[in-house]
């Protein structure tokens, strides 16, 4: 590298006038993205709820209606003012609590190495969910509208 480069490189700045505009776009982009999400969220009281295994639905159940077992892997018991839905694939078992009376949902007992979907906070509202990754097990709303993730102020 020659002299003149050297003292030419000296004498420019760090930021020029147009990396410092990109950059705060940048930061007012991140800044509304996180803003609109977490501003956004369907935090509606819990309704119902669907239990899915490998993707496909296997348990669905609306407050204050009847439950729809879709598969022969799910058992349910009825204890009073709760249900025991147990989801067994194989060796593989996910046990799912749901409060009718207080209208929440937790994951009660699993097999899996880890036990992490046994730590998720109790689904409350339609915002929420569980899952149990190493069986394929997702706890989810029964109305949760994915056509339109984001829902409008008002």
């Amino acid at each position: 590298m020659s002299l003149k480069k050297i003292e030419q490189t000296k004498k420019d700045r760090w930021f020029r006038i147009f990396d410092l505009i990109i950059y705060g776009v940048i930061i007012i982009s991140v800044a509304v993205l996180f803003i609109v999400m977490f501003t956004t969220q369907d935090k509606s009281k819990l309704t119902g709820v669907k239990i899915l295994l490998k993707s496909e639905t296997v348990f669905e159940y609306e407050f204050g209606k009847e439950y729809r077992k879709l598969s022969d892997k799910v058992e349910v018991k009825e204890e009073g003012v709760s249900l025991t839905v147990t989801v067994r694939d194989g060796d593989n078992f996910n046990e799912v609590y749901i409060d009718t009376a207080n209208k929440t949902v937790r994951m009660s007992e699993a097999n899996c190495r880890g036990k992490h979907c046994m730590y998720f906070a109790p689904m409350s509202d339609n915002s929420d969910f569980i899952s149990c990754s190493p069986h394929g097990v997702k706890i989810e709303p029964l109305f949760r509208d994915l056509d339109n993730p984001i829902i409008p102020f008002g």
